[in-house]
């Protein structure tokens, strides 16, 4: 199975984000790492994490829950976690748990909890795999660069996996570019090149909690680096003209390297950088629903023509290359068929279900934080609110839009933060109560309103204003 693939699949898991109490939590020391081989890819502009392990349980009683180690500084950081049995390729609950444990000064670590369908008997092992993907440990090297240059990004990692248990053998590779270098040569810990993996290891017995000096690798990436800082995505939902409209305005920052001096125009057009593979920006291509119409693409100076519709993909070119360092913020728009995403409740004629993609944005990118509103018709009475993915934040209040006469259209308002391009697949599902008095109620009010306007403009016109003798 793909790394991709299980990042696509989290968005069917129940994922759970766990609080707990205390400072200083360590497993039940239940667990022996038989093996574990730990795969980096770096071919993102996020980094994807596989962790391949076979457990055994040495203690005396069954187990069935697992407590993966990870730097709370990359916990912060993460955007999916997903757990699955590698010999019968099927998913099993997972959750990310914030416990801080201090392993050694600086150094903390927290769990992600992985929980078995069964309890495996003592003596017995098992093999899972874990996947996440996070932004956090890398940084363009050099940080400056000429137009044109090959851009080389360093990434710091732990060398050794910081288990809560004592691991007999382990392995940490590297793949996803064509050139891999260790900064530091004379470390401790050095690895080796293998056709397109950079590989350490193995290494045996290895404690629970040790840790050595970390991994500061270097590899060839000529692609951007696209980084939503945030993105304020709103669907509003129509009844009466039987649509959804979408828009969404992005704060976008390409986190590649900077240029050495000033940005030359003429020089990239001459040199034609648009049609080679580097670090800066020339176009996003966004994946829409289906039978998307009537799109629009805007920024702060005004509307920007240079974009095009091709089946569900809506391509934007900014009005300029976005180099390393540099911002665009940038709003689009589209419109859709209400049926493709609203559903009646097959119990209530009167209670729908909508289900709105999480995201639509362009691939291979990280969003730090996702404000998502749905506004539906006003009178709607907010029922469930569901997400794939865990959300920071829940509100529920009422905007006032073109004609509404009363409290307003009802907006529902959900938090996300350190999301990925993969979870593009999620829905969001807002169920809800719309009556049929509450779908004329609107109507009527403004022919209410047009009739009481137009009857006082009859008996005005009645008065007789005129100055007689």
């Amino acid at each position: 199975m793909s790394v991709l693939q299980i990042l696509t699949a989290t968005v069917l898991l129940l994922c759970h984000i766990v609080f707990a109490e205390t400072i200083g939590f360590v497993p039940p020391q239940s667990w022996e790492n038989i093996n574990y081989k730990r795969s980096i890819d770096v071919s993102n502009s996020y980094i994807k994490e596989l962790a391949e392990i076979t457990i055994k349980n040495i203690g005396d009683k069954p187990a069935d829950r697992y407590y993966l180690s990870i730097p709370t500084e990359v916990f912060n950081k993460v955007s999916v976690f997903s757990a699955s049995l590698s010999d019968v390729n099927a998913y099993i609950e997972s959750a990310l748990v914030p416990e801080i444990v201090n392993v050694s000064g600086s150094l903390e670590v927290s769990y992600g909890l992985i929980k078995l369908p069964a309890p495996i008997q003592p003596h017995k092992d098992v093999t899972i795999t874990i996947t996440y993907a996070y932004n956090q440990g890398t940084e363009p090297y050099p940080k400056h660069i000429d137009l044109g240059e090959d851009q080389h990004i360093l990434l710091t990692t732990n060398s050794l996996p910081i288990s809560a248990y004592e691991t007999k053998a382990y392995v940490l590779e590297f793949t996803g570019s064509s050139s891999f270098s260790e900064l530091v040569q004379d470390s401790t810990i050095s690895g080796m090149e293998e056709g397109d993996k950079y590989i350490y290891g193995p290494y045996e017995n290895i404690g629970a909690f040790e840790f050595d000096e970390p991994v500061k690798m270097i590899y060839r990436h000529n692609l951007p680096l696209p980084r939503v800082t945030h993105l304020s995505r709103s669907a509003w939902v129509s009844h009466w003209a039987s649509t959804l409209q979408f828009e969404e305005y992005y704060e976008l920052i390409n986190d590649a390297a900077a240029l050495k001096s000033g940005f030359s125009r003429a020089t990239y057009m001459k040199e034609q950088h648009a049609l080679k593979p580097s670090s800066h920006l020339v176009a996003l291509d966004m994946t829409l629903p289906p039978n998307s119409e009537d799109h629009y693409f805007t920024d702060l100076v005004g509307m920007v023509s240079t974009s095009r519709v091709l089946g569900d993909h809506f391509f934007l070119k900014p009005r300029y290359p976005i180099i390393g360092s540099w911002k665009y913020n940038f709003t689009i728009g589209w419109t859709n068929q209400l049926s493709q995403f609203l559903h009646v409740d097959n119990q209530e004629s009167n209670v729908f279900v909508l289900s709105v993609p999480v995201l639509n944005g362009p691939m291979d990118t990280f969003y730090d934080t996702v404000e998502m509103s749905v506004f539906l018709p006003e009178g709607s009475e907010i029922l469930d609110v569901e997400s794939p993915i865990p959300i920071i934040r829940t509100k529920i209040d009422n905007q006032k839009s073109y004609f509404d006469l009363n409290r307003g259209h009802v907006k529902v308002t959900v938090d996300f933060k350190n999301a990925i391009d993969a979870i593009s697949n999620g829905e969001l599902i807002v169920r809800y109560k719309y009556t049929k008095a509450a779908f004329f109620k609107k109507p009527l009010s403004i022919a209410i309103y047009i009739f009481i306007a137009l009857t006082a403009l009859f008996f005005l016109k009645q008065v007789d204003l005129t100055i007689k003798k």
